[in-house]
């Protein structure tokens, strides 16, 4: 019996090394051999192949199988400027935050939509104290906007005035971007405390500022918009997805799936030639970790998104791509058209990554090979991120990791590695229950030992 239960203790790490299963492998070839510590970009076939949001299962294995100390790391942000233009602004008359949506006032715009004057029409005043609030005109490029900078005069008294930020793609159907915004100005013995900064997040064209309470005026000098001017990084790639081939409706919308995790950061929808169509934009993980369990909700991503084509004597014109500003893994997306606008042909989706990296340290035993693709790998503890974050910092950012290269792919596991992991056993409920099981049997042995020997000495 004690040989049995050794040889099972033995045997019980083999199998933890068995379920350990990963569905491709890249050897990796290092640029030099004394570095310490690695950076592998990593590529198309890598994303495609892991299994996890997070990329938990892509890792590092020496030559004898053990996994190495690593992290995986976004693509470095390029270098980037903040910029602030004037804007064109015009103040609304004193009861434009009362009359609802439809304001009294004539707008005047030129023949590429700016906004060139708001008039009036019930010959009430609007100077630029904005008694009610003011009409922006963001520009043709509205979503590139991130803030809106308000400008006031120095001299004015202590301000903290609330207002409802709305928005708008034709200055005819408004809907409201924040219910209240605040602009503050405080003065204490010589320091001052000034918000005149509101963000904004893919906004329309047009959007307007109407006040909160009755009788506030602020007097502003100017209307700026704060814009990142980022240098593109070369290496940019691009997935086109075809929708489904299921009818869309206003509810369903035009869906895809996308193999692989890739780190999306934009959007852009191939358009026809003379369309302009009002989208949002979801996305879901799509995968159901088991069997009993749905695909979770979809997630609203952008919202009144417009994406647009022109053919204009042959010279094609479309709408720029949105920027997420953040990165999204997931495997479903859905486009879903605004009311009235549904396309006639279902548009190709168009996402956006820039790649990243992995980087890792020389443990172990080389060679080493990166391992993507395993639906039973944890979460481990990050090792690695807080020793790099003290590099950077003591040698500056400009440091990196030695190179090394991805070579050609290799199966390892194949398919049976996205396949979820069973349910752990919980060995000392099993264990606990042997043992009570034995000890019922060693009583039911010594119970027969006592009714034999008693059943022997009554005979006699």
């Amino acid at each position: 019996m004690k040989r049995w239960l050794a040889l099972f203790l033995a045997l019980l790490p083999l199998a933890s090394q068995a379920a350990d299963r990963y569905a491709q492998q890249w050897p990796l070839q290092l640029s030099r051999a004394d570095a310490g510590a690695y950076r592998v970009p990593l590529d198309d076939a890598v994303y495609r192949a892991a299994y996890w949001p997070d990329l938990r299962d892509v890792r590092v294995l020496d030559a004898k199988g053990r996994r190495v100390a690593s992290i995986v790391m976004p693509a470095q942000p390029p270098s980037a400027r903040v910029q602030a233009t004037a804007l064109r602004w015009f103040p609304l008359p004193a009861d434009a935050a009362t009359t609802g949506a439809d304001l009294s006032v004539m707008v005047r715009r030129d023949t590429d939509g700016a906004v060139v004057s708001v008039r009036d029409v019930t010959a009430q005043r609007a100077d630029a104290t904005g008694g009610s609030g003011w009409l922006v005109d963001l520009g043709a490029d509205s979503t590139r906007m991130q803030a809106l900078l308000l400008d006031w005069g120095n001299d004015a008294a202590a301000v903290d005035l609330g207002y409802r930020l709305e928005g708008s793609d034709d200055l005819r159907d408004w809907r409201i971007l924040d219910p209240q915004v605040r602009l503050v100005q405080l003065r204490n013995q010589g320091q001052e405390l000034r918000s005149n900064r509101i963000a904004l997040a893919s906004p329309p064209r047009y959007l307007r500022l109407l006040s909160l309470q009755d009788g506030a005026a602020l007097r502003l000098s100017g209307v700026r918009g704060e814009w990142r001017e980022a240098a593109e990084p070369a290496n940019w790639r691009w997935l086109e997805l075809a929708a489904a081939p299921t009818p869309a409706s206003a509810e369903a919308g035009f869906q895809y799936r996308l193999e692989g995790r890739y780190p999306i950061q934009r959007v852009d929808v191939v358009m026809p030639a003379n369309s302009s169509v009002r989208w949002s934009l979801f996305s879901r993980d799509g995968a159901a970790r088991s069997a009993d369990t749905s695909p979770p909700a979809w997630k609203l991503r952008a919202a009144g998104w417009n994406a647009w084509r022109l053919d204009d004597a042959g010279e094609a014109r479309s709408s720029p791509p949105l920027d997420l500003h953040y990165v999204i893994q997931d495997h479903d997306w859905r486009l879903q058209p605004d009311a009235g606008t549904t396309p006639a042909l279902a548009p190709t989706l168009r996402l956006g990554y820039v790649p990243g990296s992995l980087v890792f340290l020389d443990q172990g035993t080389p060679p080493y090979v990166l391992v993507a693709g395993s639906a039973s790998e944890e979460v481990a503890a990050d090792a690695v991120g807080p020793m790099l974050d003290a590099l950077w910092t003591q040698r500056g950012a400009q440091w990196s990791p030695a190179p090394a290269v991805l070579g050609p792919a290799r199966a390892r596991a194949g398919a049976a590695a996205y396949s979820p992991a069973p349910a752990p056993r919980d060995w000392k409920t099993l264990t606990l229950w042997a043992l009570l099981v034995l000890g019922a049997l060693v009583v039911v042995g010594f119970a027969f030992t006592l009714l034999r020997a008693h059943g022997g000495s009554s005979r006699d």
